[in-house]
């Protein structure tokens, strides 16, 4: 088996229905490649819609009963991956019929390396393919993280002898992957960008009923940010994991004033956006990342060093 693209996913069927049925119609073969879906504990029939499934591909279903987190479940899917190379993409994430392909070139012609696609946020699902300006925007991905789960790839090999996705991360959200990617270019693994790659990253609207969701969501990615940096204590990751945010809050939101008044606003708004209610939520995003970043700072220890 050349490749296993692996999926951890929680409470996503719609969403991973669109994208099991774009990776059912890669143009690379069929008996070549596996996508190897774990799921985290969802309760939202995802289970009942994989098996549902015939694909000319083989699919595998991992579960597990209860939420252990994604380092856990990309974890589970790696050790039953049978592929040479672990394709990482996450639920919500739409892949052209070339993707597998675009992956594999680039791993046959170099033996120890990462390959980092594009992905490109979108709201459009329907005809998103055909569209040249998704292409285009991938011809313009030049930064960002050389090793993200929403597309990349690396030898299983590799990443088993790299420690695996750290576990330590749990549930919380973000920088569990940029940890795994460090260690390997510590390895000496390199990175290589393929823009011929790309996946489309399915983004909805900020829906006032997901605010507390997308506030809960940046607030674990700033504890888990004090993680990465207790794991990795240099600069770099200084720099990458945002400590100026700690500033930044401390300046606009000093005695509260300012997220009482965002917090009135948001509560006053009904569910259409506008660039002001988009504004706001860039604002309160920026504090509650802060807020978590300076809860896992003083949870692992740190706080002297902020």
């Amino acid at each position: 088996m050349d490749a296993s693209v692996v999926i951890a996913t929680y409470n996503r069927r719609d969403l991973l229905e669109m994208s099991l049925e774009c990776l059912f119609c890669q143009d690379y073969p069929s008996n070549k490649y596996e996508i190897v879906v774990v799921d985290d504990g969802s309760n939202d029939g995802t289970e009942k819609m994989i098996r549902s499934k015939k694909p000319s591909c083989k699919l595998k279903y991992l579960r597990h009963t209860k939420r252990r987190g994604p380092s856990k479940a990309r974890n589970l899917g790696i050790s039953k991956a049978e592929g040479e190379v672990i394709i990482f993409i996450d639920s919500d994430i739409l892949a052209p019929p070339e993707f597998v392909r675009e992956h594999m070139r680039l791993h046959k012609k170099h033996r120890d390396i990462i390959v980092d696609g594009p992905a490109i946020n979108t709201s459009r699902i329907e005809g998103v393919f055909e569209s040249k300006w998704g292409k285009f925007l991938a011809f313009l991905d030049f930064f960002g993280a050389s090793f993200i789960t929403a597309n990349t790839s690396c030898r299983k090999e590799n990443i088993i002898k790299a420690g695996l996705f750290d576990e330590e991360f749990g549930k919380g959200y973000g920088w569990f992957d940029r940890e795994l990617g460090l260690r390997l270019k510590e390895m000496g693994i390199r990175r290589i960008k393929n823009r011929r790659a790309y996946a489309f990253h399915v983004k909805r609207g900020k829906a006032l009923a997901n605010f507390s969701e997308l506030f809960e969501k940046a607030k674990d990615r700033g504890i888990n940010a004090a993680l990465y940096y207790k794991k990795h204590p240099s600069r770099r990751v200084k720099r990458e994991i945002r400590f100026r945010y700690l500033f930044y809050d401390r300046l606009m939101f000093f005695k509260g004033w300012m997220e009482k008044k965002i917090k009135k606003k948001l509560s006053f708004s009904s569910n259409k956006s506008s660039p002001l209610l988009n504004f706001m939520v860039s604002l309160y995003l920026v504090h509650v990342y802060a807020e978590g970043l300076r809860e896992g700072l003083k949870k692992f220890g740190l706080y002297d060093k902020e």
